[in-house]
């Protein structure tokens, strides 16, 4: 017997904008401090190349490099968190589970690695819109960011 899906809904509570926003501020405080060790150890990396390579006198330029490497490493480490957590069993990142948020697929299942790479970037979508796309969630009858629109998704509190 299954259920009819107008009373799962009804039932369902979907995580409102303030809840959404203090989870990303706790995201941004974990991603924060670990970036700061990934970070710290490539500047030692680079630190002691300046002396293996005898490239002092070439600072700018590495600092340049090192710039670079940060923004590629930034793109990664946050694109790969989200992903990875709201893609895996815990089905949020740690800032979402700690207010007891679940990102799943509008069929209420987990969602895929893919999934949660398309809403991750379309989460760029939503910052280009001044905003705009992060206060849908406020609106919609599901609470859905424009992100969840793009990528198929609603977040459920637990």
């Amino acid at each position: 017997m299954s259920e009819n899906p107008v009373s799962m809904t009804a039932q369902t509570r979907y995580a409102g904008f303030w809840r959404r926003f203090i989870a990303a501020v706790l995201d941004q405080i974990i991603l924060l401090v670990g970036r700061a060790f990934v970070y710290g150890a490539i500047g030692l990396i680079i630190y002691a190349m300046l002396f293996v390579f005898d490239a002092r006198n070439q600072i700018d330029l590495v600092f340049r490099i090192y710039a670079g490497i940060l923004a590629l490493v930034d793109f990664w480490i946050t694109w790969i968190y989200f992903a990875a957590m709201e893609s895996s069993t815990l089905q949020g990142s740690l800032g979402k589970l700690a207010l007891g948020i679940r990102v799943s697929n509008t069929d209420m299942k987990r969602i895929t690695f893919e999934q949660a790479t398309a809403r991750y970037f379309a989460k760029i979508i939503s910052s280009l819109t001044f905003g705009v796309g992060y206060l849908l969630c406020a609106y919609s009858s599901k609470k859905q960011a424009l992100h969840d629109f793009i990528g198929k998704t609603v977040l459920t509190v637990r």
